[in-house]
């Protein structure tokens, strides 16, 4: 259901943005590369759907969503490519830095030692 519905969205990108350029309709120039950046990115999206929901199993889903994220906004303003890549390389660095520190702070609980039976007098 999702990868049909993301499938329509990168269509409907794609033939708007497609139809503004052909058609030479006034509006920004901004508005039809981005159509067009983003309508390709949710159409690799949807193609690639299968194996996203294999990828999300194995990593974080703050991880596979996240990234999604960075790609999109890369694709609709691709000037802020270095910023967005830079924060989410500071975010992940600080996670695994977070992550850490919370397994040195709370160590595992140590086992029971096994009970030995008392000795009669």
């Amino acid at each position: 259901m999702i990868r049909i519905l993301l499938g329509l969205i990168a269509a409907a990108f794609l033939i708007c943005g497609t139809s503004l350029y052909v058609l030479q309709i006034e509006v920004n120039e901004i508005v039809v590369g981005l159509c067009i950046r983003v309508g390709a990115l949710l159409t690799v999206i949807c193609l690639a759907y299968p194996q996203l929901r294999v990828l999300k199993n194995k990593l974080p889903a703050v991880l596979v969503i996240g990234s999604m994220t960075c790609l999109i906004i890369i694709a609709a303003r691709p000037n802020l490519g270095r910023v967005v890549i830079a924060l989410a390389t500071i975010s992940i660095t600080l996670g695994g830095i977070l992550k850490w520190l919370s397994k040195i702070n709370n160590p595992p609980p140590k086992r029971p030692s096994p009970k030995r039976p008392s000795r009669p007098n």
